[in-house]
C-alpha cells in the first residue's frame, strides 16, 4: 500500500467518508459534528474515553440512529439514515462488542445463515441444506475455525465466536468492515489470533475502521487513528503520533 509522505495515510481513494456529524438524544449530544475518512484497503481506529460517541458513531454509519445533522458516504453515495439492510447490500458489514452467533448453529451453519438471503426462508435453508460455499469454507479456515465448523457455536469461548463474527462479515465481500471492540474479553491467547486474522484480511485487500479500547491493539493494527471526546473530533494522525499528544493525555489522563 503506497502511503503519503506527509501524512502517512494511504493514497488510495476514501470508502468511508463522514462529515460533520451530529446525534442529539433527549438532554444530550452525543457527536456534535465528527468528521473522519477510511481510505480503500487501511485499518483505521476509532479511540476515545469511555462517552466519546464511538458507539454512536458507529450506530449512525449504520442507520441504527438517524444522525441530527451530516452526512455519511459510501464511495460517492449518500447513505446517511437508510435502512441498516441497504446500508449492509451497500458493502458495509459491522460485527459487536458482544458477538452476535447462532447458538444453536455450527460455525459453518452460521456462515450459511449470514449469506445474503434476498427470496429465500433463512431457517428452510439452513437447517435442510447447511451446504459451504468456496468462499464460507475459506474464510472459516482463514480465521482459524476450520477444525471447529462442525461445532455448535454456543460452545465457542469468547474470542472464537469473533473470530466467527469476523469471518461471516466479509461474506458479502463489503468495501468495509466495522469492528467494534474485537478483542473485549477475550482471552489473552486468543488476542493475537484476532490481530493476526485482521492483519492478513488486511494485507488481502479488506479496509477496516476499529474501535478498541486495548491501545496496544490499536498501535499494532491502526494505520491512521481518530481520537474522539466529549463527541468531537480531538485529534487525528498516526497512532504513535496522536496517541502522545498532551490533549489525548489530558483527556484521557488528566494529564
Amino acid at each position: 500500500m503506497i502511503t503519503d509522505t506527509d501524512t502517512h495515510r494511504a493514497t488510495t481513494e476514501p470508502v468511508l467518508r463522514i462529515d460533520g456529524l451530529r446525534k442529539e438524544f433527549p438532554g444530550a449530544v452525543a457527536l456534535d459534528g465528527v468528521s473522519c475518512e477510511i481510505r480503500r484497503e487501511e485499518v483505521v481506529g476509532i479511540v476515545g474515553p469511555n462517552g466519546a460517541g464511538k458507539s454512536t458513531l458507529f450506530n449512525c454509519i449504520m442507520g441504527v440512529h438517524d444522525p441530527t445533522d451530516g452526512q455519511v458516504h459510501l464511495n460517492d453515495e449518500e447513505i446517511t439514515a437508510e435502512f441498516t439492510s441497504r446500508i449492509v447490500r451497500s458493502g458495509v458489514s459491522r460485527t459487536f462488542q458482544l458477538a452476535r452467533v447462532f447458538p444453536d448453529l455450527t460455525v459453518r451453519e452460521n456462515m450459511v445463515a449470514n449469506q445474503d438471503h434476498a427470496d429465500e426462508h433463512i431457517l428452510k435453508t439452513v437447517v435442510a441444506d447447511a451446504e459451504s460455499t468456496p468462499r464460507i469454507d475459506d474464510l472459516v479456515e482463514l480465521v482459524g475455525l476450520w477444525d471447529l465448523r462442525d461445532r455448535k457455536a454456543g460452545e465457542l469461548s469468547t474470542g472464537q465466536k469473533k473470530l466467527l463474527t469476523i469471518a461471516a462479515s466479509l461474506l458479502q465481500d463489503p468495501e468495509i468492515v466495522l469492528l467494534d471492540e474485537p478483542t473485549a474479553g477475550v482471552n489473552p491467547n486468543l488476542v493475537d489470533d484476532i490481530i493476526e486474522t485482521v492483519v492478513e484480511l488486511n494485507d488481502n485487500g479488506a479496509t477496516f475502521c476499529i474501535i478498541e479500547h486495548d491501545m496496544d491493539v490499536i498501535q499494532t493494527l491502526s494505520d491512521y487513528i481518530y481520537v474522539l471526546n466529549n463527541g468531537t473530533n480531538l485529534v487525528e494522525g498516526t497512532p504513535d503520533v496522536a496517541l502522545e499528544d498532551p490533549a489525548v493525555l489530558e483527556a484521557y489522563f488528566g494529564e
